[in-house]
């Protein structure tokens, strides 16, 4: 059961250029890897915090440690995506989140791209060795 439910998801909006693309025209693979971080970024500056915030003033980077990656249909050059996170799981020094890129038409529902599953853990910036997850940071309820 997710943490995170559909009505407490924020969308982040993706429009796919020329530089996201293969000699296909369609989305390289590898651009669904900085499109989902930036996005997860996103998420952060929606709630005040930053990468560098979270090391700097409260002692916690977020490294991704486990990534799978599924695609269902090629994204194209001028597609609006829509990128959301949900969380799946929270444990003490690590939270599971499932996010997905959704091609947005005026005329159609949106259209499963990619998704991806991530295992991310809190570790001290100066150790690296993982430390408990701030419980303000992923609530069990927002």
């Amino acid at each position: 059961m997710a943490i995170t439910t559909l009505s407490e998801v924020k969308l982040f909006l993706f429009r796919i250029c020329y530089s996201d693309t293969d000699a296909a025209g369609f989305v390289y693979h590898a651009r669904y890897l900085e499109i989902f971080e930036r996005s997860r970024a996103q998420w952060l500056y929606q709630r005040n915090l930053s990468p560098s915030k979270l090391v700097a003033e409260h002692g916690v980077l977020l490294p991704v440690r486990e990534l799978s990656m599924q695609f269902h249909k090629p994204g194209r050059l001028d597609d609006l995506l829509a990128i959301d996170q949900i969380i799946e799981q929270r444990k003490r020094t690590q939270i599971k989140v499932t996010q997905t890129a959704k091609r947005i038409r005026p005329d159609a529902e949106p259209e499963l791209i990619a998704s991806a599953q991530l295992q991310i853990v809190c570790v001290d910036p100066i150790s690296l060795k993982p430390k408990a997850m701030p419980d303000w940071l992923f609530p069990t309820s927002e």
